[in-house]
């Protein structure tokens, strides 16, 4: 209980690594501890203690079932504050320890990488890059909370199974070869995916993901689709309208920011712009000094909420 309490007490302090989860949820780290504590499920939480026990922190890890990789959702260490200005600051002598060990245990879980979503212009991207991870890509985040165009389209249809071997085939022609070995599949088993055909041909597949706090979209759409971008974008919109009070985010990598255009015609405006960055787990190496896997977090425990950090602002300002 002592480690749950920590989790408790740092969550506000903690850095959310993983976007979707952070603008579709309220993240709660110690309700995600005792769920996975208790029932199992897609996240785990790690609690890490210095040898001299004079400083600690807490990471989360979340995945999808039969994906060889892990997301980093939230990282949390005691505040330090900096000697200049009074201003909390990253202590790397904290992260960087916290980040190997929080490797080694996900290598001996079986992932095979590790991947985390920050700030371009943000403390937390030179720390990670220390930690050994680098940047795969970079992704915009774009947000729409007003009505948008009443757009339809009669051959925009749900995913079904047997679209599946289509879908890879469309993914495999949009992302990049270093992306797939990372991501290998789209995500088909959450939320909701619809797909477009033209003549016989799957050309778009566009991801709804519908949480508590707003919606996430993501799309792919072969290059060569006759129908308009915009269109399929307006069309998708229907599916899950946006409002004020539940906005729809929509990611797009820079290996799509052709699609960029079409989402500003669509209603969508520039919200934030991230690096992804990813750590390859070689060997199922020792941790140095042993991480407390409290797999803690439980629907019926209050927590706190971690700062949803990582982004550089495009336009307008931003309050956490």
């Amino acid at each position: 209980m002592r480690d749950l309490a920590l989790v408790h007490r740092l969550g506000e302090q903690g850095v959310v690594f993983q976007t979707q989860a952070a603008l579709t949820n309220i993240p709660h780290p110690v309700r995600r501890a005792v769920v996975h504590m208790l029932v199992g499920g897609r996240h785990s939480t790690y609690v890490w203690k210095s040898d001299q026990r004079n400083a600690a922190g807490f990471a989360q890890l979340s995945w999808q079932h039969g994906n060889s990789s892990a997301h980093l959702a939230c990282l949390a260490t005691e505040p330090r504050v900096s000697d200049r200005d009074n201003q909390p600051v990253i202590d790397e002598d904290v992260w960087l320890p916290l980040l190997e060990d929080l490797t080694a245990e996900a290598g001996r879980h079986g992932f095979h990488n590790l991947i985390a979503e920050a700030a371009e212009d943000g403390p937390e991207l030179p720390v990670l890059r220390q930690a050994g991870f680098v940047i795969y890509t970079r992704q915009d985040i774009w947000i729409c909370d007003q009505p948008v165009e009443n757009v339809t389209l009669d051959n925009m249809m749900p995913r079904q199974s047997v679209d599946d071997w289509d879908i890879s085939v469309l993914y495999s022609n949009i992302i990049p070869g270093l992306i797939q070995s990372v991501e290998p599949n789209p995500p088909l088993d959450v939320g909701r995916n619809w797909i477009l055909r033209e003549n016989g041909e799957l050309v778009a597949l566009i991801h709804n993901f519908d949480g508590p706090v707003a919606g996430w979209m993501r799309l792919l759409i072969h290059p060569n689709a006759q129908t308009k971008p915009k269109t399929i974008i307006s069309a998708a919109l229907q599916q899950n309208p946006p409002s004020l009070e539940h906005p729809i985010y929509c990611c797009v990598r820079r290996y799509q920011s052709w699609l960029q255009g079409s989402l500003e015609r669509a209603g969508f405006r520039p919200w934030g712009s991230q690096a992804v960055l990813v750590k390859h787990i070689v060997l199922h190496a020792q941790s140095r000094a042993p991480i407390t896997t409290a797999v803690l977090g439980a629907q019926t425990v209050p927590g706190t909420s971690p700062s949803i950090q990582g982004f550089s602002q495009i336009n307008g300002n931003y309050s956490h």
